[in-house]
């Protein structure tokens, strides 16, 4: 039996693109942060960081999306965490790129123009200097990774693996961001072809319930 406790983050989404990837019946449990359900007695004996994406897979727990994302296709037995270990490095490499770079300031520029807006007498208003900081940064990285997947169809040539989930949860902020990936075609059609599968159809219909 799978369990994913949840919000509609993008660390979320990851597992639940994941997930429905390969095809696995879970029961999905919203959990309500800006009510501090996170927080409660019950859901902390569950996780010792309080805090989603959290997995029970039958009387077990396991936070964070990567190690989330890994073990899934891991039980499996699934090629998008490949056997190879060379491969299966490639794949973390990327996992790790995204949530170190381009992801991050995905997320961060995501924090402060979505966010903040939306919770001012929690969060204050917008820094523009972070903000700025962030577009410098989606500018440079973005650019590596077009250059990537101008000869690679996907992060690991022409194999699909949970890095393609894993970084296109980060990416599509772009659009929520204002972003424009007009100088970046190559990461534009990977992002269309990554958002044209079924598995992100169904989990894009999960968090619009």
């Amino acid at each position: 039996m799978y369990r994913l406790y949840g919000y509609p983050t993008q660390n979320t989404k990851k597992v639940v693109y994941v997930l429905n990837e390969l095809g696995i019946d879970f029961e999905y449990q919203p959990v309500d942060l800006a009510k501090g359900e996170q927080k409660k007695d019950d859901f902390s004996k569950k996780t010792p960081i309080g805090k989603v994406p959290l997995l029970q897979h039958d009387e077990e727990y396991l936070f964070e999306s990567g190690a989330i994302c890994r073990y899934l296709a891991n039980v499996a037995n699934s090629p998008l965490y490949p056997e190879n270990k060379l491969a299966r490095a490639r794949v973390d490499q990327w996992m790790d790129y995204f949530t170190s770079h381009l992801g991050r300031w995905f997320n961060t520029l995501y924090f402060e123009t979505i966010i903040k807006p939306m919770r001012k007498e929690l969060l204050g208003e917008p820094d523009k200097k972070t903000c700025d900081e962030a577009l410098k940064f989606i500018e440079q990285q973005a650019k590596i990774t077009d250059d990537w997947l101008s000869h690679n169809r996907y992060f690991l040539g022409e194999t699909f693996t949970i890095a393609d989930l894993f970084g296109y949860a980060y990416v599509e902020q772009y659009i929520p961001c204002k972003v424009s990936l007009d100088a970046y075609p190559n990461l534009k059609r990977w992002l269309d072809e990554v958002g044209s599968r079924n598995s992100i159809k169904k989990s894009k219909y999960l968090f619009e319930q």
